[in-house]
């Protein structure tokens, strides 16, 4: 399994945020199937960028798969950045897709830029 944000989202309603190319990488250099999987409630335990668990009350926790990401056309291109994050932006719709099915939400229009919400940081 990978993680292609490779971090915690800082997304404020914890939508998926842009991603990172590796998991399109192994993907389209394999041949491997993308399988998109999206989770719901980890947050009610650990709450993000918290170091205190909150077992009781029990929670419930939700993991749901789609259907195999459709990269075929993508792979018999060259490897190129924008090959690369023309497949992580499917593999990430697919992702939020599941996600917004899931919790009954209209996901934002544009997922969060993590390198934008971390220059934020940095300067606030």
């Amino acid at each position: 399994m990978i993680y292609p944000e490779g971090t915690l989202t800082r997304d404020p309603n914890l939508w998926p945020m842009t991603a990172k190319t590796g998991a399109a990488r192994i993907a389209l250099m394999t041949g491997a199937p993308v399988i998109p999987a999206a989770q719901w409630g980890p947050q009610e335990v650990l709450a993000p960028y918290s170091k205190r668990l909150r077992l009781f009350p029990r929670k419930t926790m939700h993991v749901w798969a789609g259907p195999a990401v459709d990269l075929d056309d993508l792979r018999t291109q060259p490897v190129t950045a924008a090959t690369l994050r023309e497949a992580t932006e499917r593999i990430m719709l697919a992702i939020t897709k599941i996600l917004a099915e899931q919790r009954g939400e209209t996901p934002p229009a544009q997922p969060l830029d993590r390198r934008i919400a971390l220059q934020k940081k940095a300067d606030s």
